[in-house]
């Protein structure tokens, strides 16, 4: 049973300087010095992002979309949702919208954010967005000379077989899962909808 009368929280960490190691367009690689809660100093290197944005499409048959797409660094193609990177000054949503078109070749009519989450929270200071996409519209893809991915719409049941079934699961994709079966909670007609389609 925790006492009645906790001890205060430590201090919050204080930031002392930061300095970019590296940087890209699409990361910085950094190191802070700050204050540990003893007062002494520590080093945190870390990677600052701006965020990332998924999107789960939904179709009002209960179906949805997932890519497949190849992964250079894992050596792996995944099955996932369409997922992206933000830029400094980007809006989430914004941001979602384009991922859905580039990736997936869909334009949404109504976007729901579903809620957000932290990927590597001891690696990187990066939170990923996640909404879902309905009233969906084909607009063709618009991929990078760097992406390989196709586009799949498959019944609800198949496509969470698949993102879980692979041997190699994308974190991103199971997170904003979770968020959506949270938001399902308090969306009945929504979550009805999957029930009947499956």
């Amino acid at each position: 049973m925790p006492p009645s009368d906790p001890s205060p929280p430590p201090p919050p960490a204080r930031r002392l300087s930061r300095e970019v190691l590296v940087e890209n367009p699409w990361h910085r690689y950094c190191l802070d010095r700050y204050t540990h809660a003893d007062g002494s100093e520590g080093r945190y290197y870390y990677v600052d992002m701006p965020g990332s944005c998924g999107v789960i499409p939904l179709y009002d048959d209960g179906t949805t979309v997932l890519i497949h797409c190849e992964r250079y660094l894992l050596g792996e193609t995944l099955w996932e949702f369409p997922i992206g990177g933000m830029a400094d000054g980007e809006e989430a949503e914004a941001v979602a919208r384009k991922e859905l078109a580039e990736e997936a070749g869909l334009a949404a009519g109504r976007m729901d954010l579903l809620g957000s989450f932290a990927p590597y929270k001891g690696v990187s200071n990066e939170r990923c967005h996640f909404f879902l996409a309905r009233d969906l519209e084909h607009v063709g893809q618009e991929l990078e000379p760097s992406e390989a991915i196709t586009v799949h719409r498959l019944p609800w049941r198949e496509a969470k077989a698949r993102l879980f079934e692979q041997a190699l699961p994308d974190g991103q994709s199971l997170s904003g899962l979770l968020l959506f079966e949270h938001w399902l909670t308090r969306h009945p007609e929504v979550a009805k909808l999957l029930t009947g389609a499956d």
